[in-house]
């Protein structure tokens, strides 16, 4: 009998924790992907899926879009603003530290022109 009754209590000890997974909205695949611009060397790229792709979709879409990114920024011209204001802060570094400011003011003031 006693061993019924310690059985018992150990069971009403026992916590149970049903785990559900959180139902998405177009079944039960993955949520999808988000690739930092660190990783593309680009903008950064975000797969969403809702559920309604598999893990190994989402992998598949995410690497033809890190391919298809890292070759646009290989193939990308840098623009005449960029090349620019590059200059601008190039120059600006080569001055001494006491005549920077002064330096600046007269760039930017012939480019006003």
């Amino acid at each position: 009998m006693s061993t019924d009754k310690e059985f018992r209590d150990k069971i009403k000890s026992f916590s149970f924790h049903i785990k559900t997974p959180e139902q998405l909205p177009l079944g039960s695949g993955s949520r999808g992907r988000f690739i930092s611009s660190e990783e593309t060397g680009g903008l950064a790229i975000l797969v969403p899926s809702f559920g309604a792709l598999e893990k190994e979709e989402v992998d598949y879409v995410a690497e033809e879009a890190i391919a298809k990114e890292k070759e646009r920024v290989k193939t990308a011209k840098p623009r005449l603003a960029t090349m620019a204001l590059r200059n601008v802060v190039n120059e600006t570094k080569k001055a001494p530290a006491g005549k920077r400011k002064k330096l600046l003011e007269e760039i930017t003031k012939e480019g006003m022109r």
